[in-house]
């Protein structure tokens, strides 16, 4: 992973464990977040969050940080190849509730984010039949 919303190429080692939230640094997608659920190679554009403290929820917190994901893009400084300074990432601040609220919330918000997936794979499967039809009607 590296600046962008998606790999930047695929290799056969990591350096970042699975289940890692990135945020990119640089280029027009700077403050995307993104969580990893397979061990990745970080490169040099890219922030990941390691090391997070026991009485935070991994999930949690990409979700809050996902939902401030404007605010973070809002960080970027320069036009040429705009980045975020990872001074001014560390100063965000985060709402940090209880443990068992934030598994609820990630719990809940995890389930939400799952069915769009589900329903976005019906959408296409409906479109492809949707083509298909057509094409047959039209032969």
């Amino acid at each position: 992973m590296n600046g962008g919303t998606e790999p930047s190429g695929y290799y056969d080692d990591y350096n970042v464990e699975a289940n890692t939230i990135s945020i990119s640094e640089g280029g027009n997608s700077c403050g995307y977040v993104q969580f990893n659920t397979s061990p990745f190679w970080s490169g040099g554009h890219c922030y990941s969050i390691q090391d997070i403290t026991d009485n935070v929820d991994n999930l949690y917190l990409y979700h809050y940080l996902k939902s401030k994901e404007d605010a973070i893009m809002k960080l970027r400084i320069g036009s040429g190849l705009p980045n975020i300074q990872k001074k001014d990432l560390a100063m965000f601040k985060i709402i940090i509730p209880t443990v068992e609220q934030q598994l609820k919330i990630s719990t809940f918000l995890s389930s939400l984010e799952r069915k769009v997936e589900i329903e976005e794979r019906i959408q296409n499967a409906l479109l492809k039949e949707k083509q298909y039809l057509l094409h047959q009607m039209f032969i």
